[in-house]
């Protein structure tokens, strides 16, 4: 926490001055493929997150968050940027995120801020993609090495130092290792088959979260007492909600008491969580009624286990010095399928199964508590606001000159600036796309998985894309597990949301900085010509 000052434009240009009011510290809290629904707090009918609903009686709650994107990368480079996937293009595990592309740790860290993540998805800071660009420092837990930061002693002795000078360089070397895995589609697939899965699931595939929490905390309090002059902006990803799902028994008990006497139930269980192939495809047939509520279960479990160990972080953010001026963000990236139209992963589809998160931010100066919004609004708007809280403020040029406008405390009014128009866009991941190739053509055929799908939201209703083409409307606000398409029923607003959805598309792609290098593989003719026609530009 510090007072901020006139700050120069970096060497591009984006930032012209900051306030000179004091800044808050801002803590981004991302529940990695947490559904909203699936939070007590957004209506579900168990209890499975009592610390979160508490937190957020204080804060103001979105209703109707939606992610730019149904998966991790691209649905965070939205959050870093504040654009739409079709505009920044970090929507792929080998693309590197492109240098032109304001990313809000950059921005901050270059406005006086100190950067600091505390992260367990492999896919941030261990995969060579720059998401992790502007952080001073990012703390990895997922993986056979963790990276932890030095809490306790500030001058660690001889032996410390070399430990750690050793662990740097190891992590450097399995950084590269994993990216030519992340980047290769005959190893990815490897990795992913039922025999090799275990040993690296049991390698800290999930990071650990109360670790990452427990240092979060630490590291937050050393520096409080040591009195640190420039405020700070926190980043924390958790993926205690993502399979393979393990949860403690004293949680399972509660979520699922059946399923320690019941050895179909463990079987079933056991078998799914080695197989993270089979978490992206979509199902011929559905899960039976024990499978889908089994799997369901233990996502619940896992559910109230992460927000159980979330206590100890919202604690700490209710202490009075730290609560006045902290501004704190918690979402999601992603949700995940749960036996829902008939996926189960977060891989191809546009569904609000996957792209409906939660949204719950607390800045008293700016967010007054007790709020509940239900216009749908873009997580990709926690860029603009997290800057405007800031006092950033961009050049007239800049691609990020709409701050102010996009700042989410501009909806709390009932006077949105962008009037419930919200976009996701569910780019398939080409390395899934190229292994189902070779092991499930017929999966790509009957579910159009090689086909962009794209969504529109507008007032109570959604339209979904496929290939370009008007595909479903769902009135979400009375059928919100989708379950009734209402395409042939409403042509007219069919027509209008389809109308609005291709300005976007345009609108995105011009925004595209234009020396955008992307670090992609090659693509073959045949690959290019099923984007081109997913995006709607050819038959």
């Amino acid at each position: 926490m510090g007072e901020t000052a006139i700050v120069s434009p970096d060497e591009k240009g984006q930032f012209a001055k900051m306030s000179s009011q004091t800044r808050p510290d801002i803590i981004l809290i991302v529940l990695d493929t947490l559904r909203a629904d699936r939070l007590s707090c957004y209506g579900y009918h168990r209890e499975t997150s009592p610390n979160l609903d508490e937190f957020a009686e204080s804060g103001v709650v979105f209703e109707r968050a939606i992610s730019p994107a149904q998966w991790t990368i691209p649905s965070h480079a939205s959050i870093f940027t504040g654009e739409y996937p079709t505009t920044h293009m970090t929507t792929q595990v080998y693309d590197k995120h492109n240098s032109e592309m304001v990313m809000l740790a950059d921005a901050l860290q270059k406005a006086g801020y100190q950067t600091i993540g505390f992260c367990n998805n492999p896919l941030l800071g261990v995969v060579e993609n720059e998401l992790d660009r502007g952080f001073e420092e990012l703390y990895i837990y997922s993986g056979a090495l963790p990276n932890r930061p030095r809490i306790r002693d500030a001058r660690p002795g001889i032996l410390g130092r070399t430990a750690h000078r050793v662990g740097r360089t190891v992590r450097r070397s399995l950084t590269l290792f994993y990216d030519i895995f992340a980047r290769n589609p005959f190893l990815l697939r490897l990795v992913l088959s039922p025999w090799v899965a275990p040993l690296w699931q049991g390698q800290n595939f999930k990071g650990s979260t109360a670790l990452s929490l427990k240092d979060t905390v630490g590291y937050l309090r050393t520096r409080r007492h040591k009195g640190a002059e420039r405020p700070a902006f926190v980043f924390v990803n958790l993926m205690e909600t993502h399979l393979p799902y393990t949860p403690p028994p004293r949680i399972l008990r509660k979520f699922a008491p059946y399923y320690r006497k019941d050895r179909q139930a463990r079987s079933f269980m056991h078998n799914y969580n080695r197989a993270p192939y089979r978490w992206m495809l979509p199902m011929m047939e559905p899960l039976n009624e024990m499978q889908d509520r089994v799997l369901n279960d233990l996502s619940d479990a896992e559910v109230a286990y992460e927000d159980h160990m979330l206590r100890f972080l919202l604690r700490y953010l209710e202490e009075p010095e730290v609560r006045e001026n902290t501004m704190v963000i918690i979402t999601s990236d992603h949700g995940e399928g749960l036996n829902r139209h008939n996926f189960v992963g977060h891989s191809l589809v546009a569904y609000d199964d996957l792209v409906r998160v939660p949204l719950i931010m607390r800045y008293p100066k700016e967010y007054p508590g007790g709020q509940r919004i239900s216009t749908p609004v873009s997580t990709r708007r926690i860029f603009h606001s997290a800057l405007e809280a800031a006092g950033v403020r961009p050049a007239s040029d800049s691609l990020c000159e709409d701050l102010e406008t996009l700042n989410l405390a501009q909806s709390l009014d009932g006077s949105d600036p962008e009037e419930g128009l919200v976009f996701s866009e569910a780019y398939t991941p080409e390395t899934l796309l190229t292994m189902m190739k070779g092991e499930s053509k017929e999966v790509i055929e009957a579910f159009r998985c090689n086909q962009m799908r794209r969504a529109a939201y507008q007032g109570d209703y959604k339209l979904i894309t496929v290939g370009g083409k008007p595909d479903e409307l769902f009135d979400v606000m009375n059928d919100p597990d989708e379950l009734t398409n209402l395409i042939d029923d409403k042509p007219t607003l069919t027509s209008e949301l389809n109308a609005l959805l291709t300005d976007f598309v345009l609108t995105a792609d011009m925004r595209r900085p234009e020396n955008m290098e992307m670090a992609r593989v090659e693509l073959d003719e045949e690959t290019i010509a099923e984007r081109l026609r997913g995006l709607g530009y050819i038959e």
